[in-house]
């Protein structure tokens, strides 16, 4: 799979997470990212797992 990168303004960055905390869709990524590590269907080290699951925590508690 060919992977494209989309490089965004510091603007439309900032407009898309307003719009995905908005939505409360971050959450919904967040849990869909860590459903996907923990059964293995994404490669992760501990590092990215401890910040992902601290994130999510914290959006989760701010709801």
């Amino acid at each position: 799979m060919n992977k494209q990168y989309v490089y965004l303004t510091e603007e439309e960055q900032t407009l898309l997470l307003h719009v995905l905390f908005q939505q409360n869709y971050a959450t919904e990524l967040l849990a869909c990212e860590l459903a996907d590590m923990e059964s293995g269907l994404k490669p992760t080290d501990m590092t990215h797992y401890r910040k992902v699951t601290t994130l999510f925590d914290r959006l989760k508690d701010a709801e």
